[in-house]
């Protein structure tokens, strides 16, 4: 489907924007040799799988097989049509783009636009932003913050905000923009009234807390309710509802800040990349304002499996500070085995009883806090003193033996060792039993029967990675024959001329390689060379776009250990093309002379018909190949 958008254009916006710089948005990239790496988003990886090719401005994770330009990788992170994506990046670099006039029916200004619903909540941003600093309405909501000792400099970097008391003052001055009350319904700014049918401002007295992506996007708002508007009613904070940009499980409060120091952590030599997970926006913002930037809060949900994955792009090890009460202390119960599960280090540091980390960092400073995170205990020794507290471990043996039978579960939680295990992953785990067996006095041998046998009983649970239709190459066993052509010409794309000679399009059986193939003659019949790059701007659709650099990583991999250049190995394949043709026919007319329902003269026909077939073809190849 075309978008409406000449090939100049997109032509423009993909050369506008380096996909080292586009992926390294969304996900931490290092240089290894001539590209980059980084962790794929698609599946979940614990090494750098993803592999960033500058020189040909493309992506490829051998693991899942994902693979295109930059315009498919934000299409398919995003979750757009490339229509949208072209619109994003185009946005990115600051280039307009003008439709052209066949094109353009899609909605772009709608609530199903995603570029719209950015700009919408960019725009919302604002208006609470500046209102917070400048307007009269908002004298109380600067007065909490200052008695909550955050900092004018703080409310700036965080884009703090306050949404008035009445019911319509942001549909108000939306009024004059193009978002429309569907726009703001979209990004969950406007609700709409059971009773009377009307629209209505979602957030109302509130100080705003803007909930921003890894690139600093806007996507979502926490509030908290000035203490005077709070009834019983009113919850203190609420957060936006899901939208198509916001997920509260995959997102975490002051990751598009804190992640600029966690890649400075991880370039300091020998260093550990340590983030802090708090619990409130003011804990990070307060924790922030005192010169620790390695910190992130929840929105208002448990630490998930998705949040760790996250986590893990930036961080070595996650440090859970944690409230001192009894609900702090029983949330680590309740993620442990998670964090074992996807096997990333954690540690607990828990706070003095009745504080948070902003009353802890303001009565006794950053370093206090430094200490305390420094020395926070790992999971596994945090779990075996929860588990044998109160209890003597060496005289009470059946309290003894239940705490290890708990603890044991927790770690039978993990992957069972295989023969791919990291020598990182199989240590921690020996570490482990050595730790337990000391702690308990029982044979180490015994423990790890007894880690077996749970595993054993364990529900086999995996996640199976279901693949998009829309970004999975549409048949991934192409012809050897066809896949060898299209290789040669991604290789040497000049060949093109020769090949578009002595092979047709309706010649090849394989509908994926026919819509490349297609392409490529189509640019020799314009007169353009049909080169990587430009196949890779007119192709739209993203299976495509893979199987186009699959064939371009695969072609490049095979010239390096090739003995014939191109022209000799094309030469060779259509010899073979027309052979493997040759013994088609002659297999189909063999049948047809076998036929006992055909007459003698069709019989004789059918083998003129061969012979003249045969003739042309070796003449066709002579004039091709002088």
């Amino acid at each position: 489907m075309s978008t409406g958008f000449a090939f100049d254009a997109k032509d423009q916006v993909r050369t506008a924007n380096d996909i080292v710089d586009v992926v390294g948005s969304y996900l931490q990239l290092r240089r290894q040799g001539r590209s980059y790496v980084g962790l794929c988003p698609w599946h979940d990886d614990t090494r750098p799988s993803m592999q960033v090719n500058q020189e040909r401005q493309t992506y490829k994770c051998w693991v899942c097989n994902e693979g295109g330009d930059v315009f498919s990788f934000v299409m398919r992170k995003e979750g757009i049509e490339f229509r949208e994506a072209l619109e994003l990046l185009a946005d990115r670099a600051g280039i307009s783009l003008t439709p052209t006039r066949s094109g353009g029916a899609s909605d772009a200004t709608g609530s199903n636009n995603k570029k719209t619903l950015y700009d919408a909540m960019a725009w919302a941003q604002r208006q609470y932003h500046e209102c917070l600093l400048n307007a009269d309405i908002a004298e109380p909501a600067r007065q909490y913050l200052e008695e909550r000792g955050i900092s004018g400099h703080s409310m700036a970097r965080y884009s703090l905000g306050f949404a008035p008391g009445g019911w319509h003052w942001l549909l108000d001055r939306a009024k004059s923009t193009p978002y429309s009350t569907g726009v703001l319904q979209a990004v969950g700014l406007a609700g709409i009234s059971t009773r009377t049918g009307k629209p209505f401002d979602f957030f109302r007295g509130r100080i705003m807390f803007p909930i921003c992506d890894t690139q600093a996007r806007t996507i979502a708002f926490g509030a908290r309710i000035l203490p005077e508007l709070a009834d019983n009613r009113s919850g203190k904070y609420v957060n936006s509802t899901e939208t198509r940009l916001f997920s509260k499980s995959d997102q975490l409060y002051g990751l598009n800040i804190a992640q600029d120091r966690l890649s400075a952590q991880r370039r300091e030599a020998g260093a550990i990349s340590n983030v802090l997970v708090v619990e409130g926006y003011t804990d990070v913002i307060m924790v922030n304002q005192h010169g620790v930037e390695n910190v992130v809060a929840l929105l208002g949900t448990a630490l998930g499996s998705r949040h760790i994955r996250l986590l893990r792009r930036y961080a070595d090890r996650i440090t859970l500070v944690l409230d001192g009460d009894a609900a702090g202390q029983k949330r680590v119960g309740e993620i442990l085995e998670l964090f074992v599960a996807e096997q990333m280090d954690l540690r607990i540091a828990t706070l003095p009883e009745n504080m948070d980390p902003c009353d802890f960092i303001q009565q006794r400073g950053p370093e206090a806090l430094q200490q305390l995170t420094s020395n926070a205990t790992d999971a596994l020794a945090y779990k075996v003193r929860v588990e044998t507290a109160n209890i003597d471990i060496h005289r009470d043996l059946h309290a003894a033996n239940q705490a290890l039978e708990n603890i044991l579960k927790t770690i039978a939680s993990a992957p069972r060792l295989q023969a791919n295990t990291t020598t990182e992953l199989r240590l921690r785990e020996q570490q482990m039993l050595n730790r337990l067996s000391r702690e308990f006095r029982i044979q180490e041998d015994e423990i790890r029967q007894r880690l077996t046998v749970l595993r054993r009983s364990n529900t086999q649970r995996s996640v199976t990675r279901l693949p998009d239709p829309e970004f999975t190459t549409p048949n991934t066993r192409i012809d050897a024959w066809e896949q060898e052509l299209l290789e040669i010409l991604v290789q040497q794309p000049e060949l093109i001329a020769v090949a578009a000679k002595s092979i047709r399009l309706e010649q090849l059986q394989d509908d994926t390689t026919k819509k490349i193939y297609a392409m490529f003659c189509q640019f020799h019949e314009n007169g353009v060379i049909p080169q990587f790059d430009r196949m890779l701007t007119h192709l739209e659709q993203p299976a495509l776009k893979h199987l186009l650099v699959d064939l371009d990583e695969r072609s490049r991999l095979k010239a390096e250990k090739a003995t014939e250049d191109p022209v000799t190995r094309l030469t060779g394949l259509i010899q073979s093309f027309h052979h493997r043709k040759e013994e088609h026919e002659r297999r189909q007319t063999s049948a047809a002379l076998q036929d006992e329902s055909k007459t003698e003269q069709e019989k004789i026909e059918l083998l003129q018909q061969l012979y003249e077939k045969k003739r042309d073809r070796q003449c066709n190849f002579a004039s091709t190949d002088g």
